[in-house]
């Protein structure tokens, strides 16, 4: 009789205790802080990847002007009918060096990335027509395309 009487107050609880719920909280946010750590970076690539493309735009066009001998004003974003400003650059174009490398060919001077100002990226032209990205001394490492590198 004595055991019955045990039995029958005997409930059981079911549930997690104050301490499993933080657990599971402060795994939650380790896991947010990764992630979004790793999304921000994931932003900046594109906004530079972005910005390359923009550049890229250029080769075509200046490549056709120097095959049309054309003179040292035509080495414009208008002369190379191309918008001056976009969202993230403002241009700017050097008339090619004869038989020489060309720094600074076609820049983009980087606007609206408050991480990225007073930054450019420069496309510089070689003698044999092949191009060189080249970012300048603040644009991280990790943030540039392949390209870039």
């Amino acid at each position: 009789m004595i055991l019955s009487k045990f039995s029958q107050r005997i409930t059981v609880q079911s549930g997690f205790t104050l301490i499993e719920m933080m657990i599971v909280i402060a795994v939650i946010g380790i896991l947010a802080a990764i992630a979004t750590t790793g999304y921000q970076i994931r932003v900046k690539q594109a906004q530079l990847t972005s910005i390359y493309q923009e550049l890229s735009h250029f080769k075509l066009p200046y490549q056709i002007l120097m095959n049309e001998g054309a003179g040292v004003t035509g080495f414009s974003p208008d002369g190379l009918n191309m918008p001056e400003t976009t969202n993230y650059c403002q241009f700017g174009v050097t008339a090619p060096k004869i038989n020489a490398i060309t720094p600074d060919a076609v820049v983009c001077h980087i606007q609206n990335l408050n991480y990225l100002a007073n930054q450019s990226l420069s496309l510089d032209r070689s003698a044999d027509g092949s191009w060189q990205c080249t970012p300048s001394a603040g644009i991280p490492k990790a943030y540039l395309p392949q390209a870039c590198q």
